[in-house]
């Protein structure tokens, strides 16, 4: 596909994928894929390298660079693709959750604001960027969620794909 095309597609998919901004994904009509449901994790044993044309929730690897922050600190996050198919995202629009009673909650950040711009994750690449943790945050136990869309040929709709990190701590 010419660069121009892909460029085109990448930015549509983009504005598709977060049509709230800043909002967090998790809402009950996202068809978002969590890799943090164990239902949506294929079998340890299942073979990575073959691509059936299916997303695997584990397909996108998201990574912080630290596992203790503190409050309005900036992080960077490593988005490493284990996958044949190439994800439009945006490091900026990132959510946060809280975990709360053994559940995830989304951190409202309404004043949050991020420049619309699709980031293209190649297939079997590695793509990092920056973020900043919200100021005031409360301490706790804290994961980052980027919601992702595969690049699919002629305008299919594309499906998206949670990459949610390991747990941090916010000191």
């Amino acid at each position: 596909m010419p660069d121009h095309r892909r460029a085109l597609m990448a930015i549509l998919a983009a504005t598709m994928a977060i049509p709230g901004g800043c909002r967090s994904s998790r809402t009950p009509e996202s068809a978002a894929i969590d890799s943090t449901q164990p239902s949506a994790r294929p079998d340890s044993t299942s073979s990575s390298g073959a691509d059936s044309g299916t997303t695997r929730a584990d397909s996108v690897v998201l990574r912080t660079d630290k596992t203790q922050y503190h409050a309005g600190e900036r992080m960077t996050l490593t988005l490493e693709n284990r996958s044949a198919s190439s994800y439009a995202f945006n490091p900026c629009t990132r959510s946060l959750e809280r975990e709360e009673g053994g559940t995830w909650t989304a951190v409202p950040e309404p004043d949050r604001m991020c420049t619309m711009e699709a980031w293209i994750l190649d297939p079997h690449g590695t793509r990092t960027g920056t973020t900043e943790l919200p100021s005031p945050l409360a301490p706790g136990r804290y994961r980052v969620v980027v919601r992702m869309t595969v690049e699919s040929p002629q305008g299919a709709p594309a499906p998206a794909v949670n990459a949610v990190s390991e747990p941090i701590t916010v000191t």
